[in-house]
């Protein structure tokens, strides 16, 4: 497929979102509990949320769209969550008893799972859903994970919404151009901030695990 069979093919999905974002707009609490319904599904299955986030800004204001969007992004990030607990755990539970220093890394999700995920979702540096999954995989508590990843999201979610309320066609979020600009600076900004101390806190984390876990196998010797 040549440059133009893509362009043309990218402009056919750019017409289709389009046209999909204002039958929403037309259907009312119909169309907000489609929305819902496609942004849970589609982040479940790894599509990236953050234009989707933007649309729900377009749609329904900055206030309406993070009201929408947060709940929803939770059930999401809880479904990954679950998902990733009872079907990927046993998984990781064999590569963990070959692997010292990834069960470090696991232990310390047990103990301090709150700080290094609020970290985490506020850097952004690891995508919503692979996360959810594999912190399901991981030791670290439902309830701090909920509480960490509804926190650490909320910053994100307002400012994609706000950002998604000021274009005048959802083509401007699918192009970029929505979060093109100086809040998305401060947020990147804030983001590689946070990515560094919760690479810190992750390291730190872990080699604490790893030497109490040293110091029990000497005591038992």
């Amino acid at each position: 497929m040549g440059v133009r069979g893509v362009d043309g093919v990218i402009e056919v999905i750019m017409q289709s979102a389009t046209q999909w974002v204002e039958a929403l707009r037309s259907m009312g609490g119909t169309g907000s509990a489609l929305y819902a319904l496609v942004f849970l599904l589609a982040t479940v299955a790894f599509v990236p949320a953050s234009p989707l986030t933007a649309i729900a800004g377009f749609l329904y204001g900055p206030v309406g769209g993070t009201l929408l969007v947060s709940p929803v992004g939770m059930a999401s990030a809880t479904i990954a969550f679950v998902m990733g607990r009872t079907f990927l755990r046993p998984f990781v539970l064999r590569r963990l008893a070959t692997r010292p220093r990834q069960a470090a890394i696991d232990r310390a999700l047990a103990r301090n799972g709150f700080r290094i995920v609020l970290l985490l979702r506020l850097a952004s540096i690891v995508p919503f859903a692979p996360l959810s999954y594999a912190l399901g995989a991981s030791r670290i508590s439902a309830r701090d994970f909920l509480l960490a990843s509804w926190l650490g999201l909320l910053p994100g979610t307002f400012l994609y919404v706000y950002l998604g309320s000021l274009v005048s066609s959802v083509s401007d979020i699918l192009s970029g151009e929505a979060t093109a600009g100086n809040a998305t600076r401060v947020l990147t900004g804030m983001g590689l901030a946070a990515a560094v101390l919760a690479l810190l806190s992750i390291a730190h984390c872990a080699r604490k695990a790893a030497n109490q876990s040293i110091e029990k196998e000497l005591k038992h010797e």
